[in-house]
């Protein structure tokens, strides 16, 4: 689709979901998820519960029992993006703004509840940034997902899958494990994954390696530049107050990794553990990590402290406010010539955590962000935050959320990077459709300042997402 006929898809896309009712019959429905693969639409060999225009390609039955059926699904997100002065002003800049699309399509094959087969590909398009597209904007076509479940019952309740192929991979609160979801292209991994379950404890272990993006068609591939594996388990406690726990081990291998301290091969190991709930209104997420290894002949010593805590309150009806604080601690390198690396390696980290254009990463850094997001009904949303950043670590440098080094650390001693303010305003048409408008403008604090040039990002987005 060219950048001049994307005014058809969004008139069109308007036009389809005025003909469906976003009715109250419908809010037991599951809503899309953002990892499509994790949707189960064996609910509707009901018939009577087929009430979406939409719900002909959900649920296709091969037999009639139904046990084996395919689900068709799919994306599209049309992005307009505008940054000002992007990395506070240093290398190439765009006046006008850039226009990016993305499309995914998948089928979703079951065949009882013993083998499953899932398939997506994705492309995307990037036009009119200055400078051409960046890694993550433009892949003509190509496999995101296609892996095999294969069940096995265990004993009681608990049962076993095992899982082969390419896929997204996700973990706990998704900071440090997640899709890339706000760039224009989604990551996976060509990975083995091992998942056993009961009532209250799943444990999964896997071997993986990340999908690096090439733009033509069907060339992407993995490579030994970077693999990991590990161990994840997540229990739902008997406690007197609602509580899960997750505990996991990551091991990741990555080669010539640059930090701040220099570039070397990097082998580093992960224990975390992560605390997390709802009692009534409050809601709350600890996550505290430890990682060691080795970073050349340099030993790896990092560390992280991570939270979120809610409470919300209700309004007026169906309205709401969430009330918010998220609280972060990363650690950063101590002293380049000591023969340690103290600074923390977020992996596969979550941009929307820190804001939609997330000028800054996770490694060494304090970050406190409070934010309200206000429900006003079934239809519109919004949210506003601001954000602070500080260096953990005086010695150590301002890291980019995809784990590039942004700026030294070693010409300024100033500890301050600066404020962000963001407002997001998302209106729903339905469960299918629905748009968003975002602004971001970060204030340049001393430590960017110092290193120049330190000029105010301002950064306006428009999102438009139709699902299926």
């Amino acid at each position: 689709m060219r950048q001049s006929n994307w005014i058809w898809f969004v008139v069109i896309a308007v036009i389809l979901n005025g003909s469906s009712v976003w009715a109250a019959k419908d809010a037991d429905r599951p809503a899309y998820n953002l990892s499509r693969y994790k949707e189960d639409y064996s609910f509707l060999r009901d018939a009577s519960r087929r009430t979406d225009y939409l719900d002909s390609l959900k649920y296709i039955p091969l037999d009639k029992q139904g046990d084996f059926y395919f689900s068709l699904g799919g994306e599209t997100r049309q992005h307009f993006e505008y940054i000002d002065n992007e990395n506070w002003g240093a290398g190439s800049q765009d006046s006008n703004g850039w226009y990016l699309q993305r499309y995914l399509l998948h089928a979703d094959f079951h065949a009882k509840d013993s083998f499953r087969l899932f398939f997506q590909l994705q492309t995307g398009t990037e036009s009119g940034r200055a400078g051409g597209p960046r890694g993550v904007d433009e892949d003509r076509m190509d496999v995101n997902q296609l892996f095999a479940d294969f069940k096995i019952p265990g004993s009681g309740a608990s049962r076993f899958t095992l899982r082969l192929g390419r896929q997204e991979i996700i973990f706990g609160a998704r900071r440090f494990f997640n899709y890339r979801e706000r760039p224009n292209l989604r990551l996976s991994h060509d990975a083995a994954m091992l998942m056993w379950q009961d009532e209250a404890t799943t444990v999964t272990g896997f071997v993986a390696r990340p999908v690096q993006i090439s733009r033509d068609f069907f060339d992407n591939n993995s490579g030994n530049e970077q693999s990991w594996w590990g161990l994840y388990g997540v229990h739902k406690t008997s406690w007197s107050f609602p509580a899960n726990v997750d505990l996991y081990y990551v091991g990741l291998n990555f080669e010539a990794h640059r930090f701040d301290q220099g570039v070397a091969n990097e082998i580093r190991h992960t224990v975390g553990a992560r605390l997390w709930g709802k009692e009534g209104a409050l809601d709350y997420d600890f996550e505290f990590v430890y990682q060691f290894g080795t970073f050349g002949d340099s030993q790896i010593s990092a560390w992280a402290v991570a939270s979120d805590t809610g409470y919300t309150v209700p309004f007026m009806g169906e309205r709401s406010a969430r009330f918010s604080v998220r609280a972060d601690v990363y650690s950063g390198d101590n002293n380049a010539s000591d023969g340690d690396l103290n600074s923390f390696n977020p992996m596969f980290p979550k941009g929307k955590h820190i804001s939609q254009s997330a000028p800054v990463g996770l490694t060494n850094s304090y970050q406190l962000q409070p934010r309200i997001t206000v429900k006003w009904d079934r239809h519109w949303s919004a949210t506003a935050s601001t954000m602070f950043v500080w260096r953990e670590s005086l010695n150590d440098g301002v890291y980019s959320i995809g784990n590039g080094l942004l700026r030294t650390g070693q010409l300024s001693n100033a500890r301050y990077v600066g404020t962000q303010q963001e407002v997001e305003i998302k209106y729903t048409f339905d469960r299918h459709l629905d748009v968003r408008a975002i602004y971001n403008h970060f204030e340049a604090g001393s430590f960017i300042e110092q290193t120049a040039p330190a000029n105010d990002i301002v950064y306006w987005s428009g999102l438009l997402t139709y699902r299926f």
